[in-house]
């Protein structure tokens, strides 16, 4: 064999070699980037937030950034406008949304409880003390205000006609700030937020999250339209989303779990982290399959009717689509995925 023969012969092998080595990496597709927002400072967003920063959305072919609106309203207008594709929010908004005509609906249902605590003044002593005050919530339509109308309901309160005034006053830092101010003498704050008040003085008059009633507070929202187009990216956020939930409910895992917290909801005391956290792996513990209930629904779109009657046209089975959850679980995913969180 000549010489020449020979250089060529191995500059194929090498060429071939390196083409072997080279081409899967070309092969494998980009995650595919998903612009997702969340509604508020809170932690019912964690299994979400666990997605992105533990990389199980990427395990799924997803790069998910998700971002914080401020409101449920400026979330369901990011989804109808294209800017966020999917969303973590309440389904006040949502159904508010729905009543006005967008095509959104919900996916999935990740908090199965009403993860409020009605905290008030020290001078508040029974229900009737709440008459012609100021109930402070983040937003209308938000899931703090919805809490609202449910505790002052539970305590036989009327806002119309016990003339109690419901606020806009923000995050729930702030709402325990205007609480010590005197701003205002009552607030809904989610039971790891409990600490912070309980230091300043203000008490529970009504804890939600012990209510027999059914209530699902957070949940998936995409419109109706992207997840016709796009059904494989809602099943692989979807599979994200539950891997974060059973992240979460893993005691192993509890110091990632509270880095995304102290990074998230800017806390900073090993106390009032710790506190998030215990409540945090509570609150989520309740949710064994991320389905959205109708009884769950209904009756939060029922607690909403006195301030926007839109809602009564409103059934809660128009709002849901279960279906790539019930696929899931047929499947067997959900259940090992918890199977390997607990």
């Amino acid at each position: 064999m000549s010489k020449i023969v020979k250089i060529l012969l191995t500059i194929c092998l090498t060429v071939s070699l390196l083409g072997n080595l080279v081409y899967p990496t070309f092969a494998q597709e980009a995650p595919k980037k998903l612009l997702v927002a969340y509604a508020g400072l809170i932690s019912t967003h964690t299994s979400v937030w666990l997605g992105e920063d533990q990389g199980f959305f990427k395990k799924h072919g997803l790069d998910v950034s998700s971002v914080f609106t401020g409101s449920g309203s400026v979330t369901s207008q990011a989804l109808l406008a294209g800017e966020a594709k999917l969303a973590s929010t309440s389904v006040g908004p949502t159904a508010g949304a729905v009543s006005a005509g967008a095509d959104l609906v919900i996916v999935a249902g990740t908090i199965h409880i009403l993860p409020y605590q009605f905290w008030v003044l020290p001078q508040v002593r029974q229900p009737a003390d709440l008459k012609g005050k100021r109930v402070g919530i983040s937003t209308f339509g938000s899931g703090s205000h919805l809490a609202a109308e449910v505790a002052l309901q539970s305590l036989g309160l009327d806002p119309v006609r016990d003339k109690v005034a419901i606020i806009q006053v923000g995050t729930q830092p702030d709402r325990v700030a205007a609480l010590v101010t005197g701003r205002i003498e009552a607030t809904p704050l989610e039971p790891g937020f409990g600490q912070a008040a309980r230091d300043k003085g203000l008490t529970v008059m009504s804890d939600l999250t012990k209510t027999d009633a059914p209530y699902l507070n957070t949940v998936i929202v995409a419109s109706r339209r992207y997840i016709k187009e796009n059904p494989q990216v809602i099943e692989s956020f979807l599979k994200g989303t539950i891997d974060g939930l059973a992240f979460l409910s893993n005691p192993a895992n509890e110091k990632a779990v509270k880095s995304v917290l102290a990074r998230r909801l800017k806390l900073t005391t090993p106390q009032s982290l710790q506190i998030m956290y215990d409540a945090t792996v509570e609150m989520h513990a309740k949710t064994k399959i991320p389905s959205a209930p109708v009884a769950g629904v209904q009756n939060m779109i029922d607690a909403l009717q006195r301030v926007n009657p839109r809602l009564t046209k409103l059934k809660a089975a128009d709002l849901i689509d279960n279906s790539f959850v019930e696929r899931l679980e047929k499947s067997g995913y959900i259940a090992e995925a918890m199977k390997r969180g607990r």
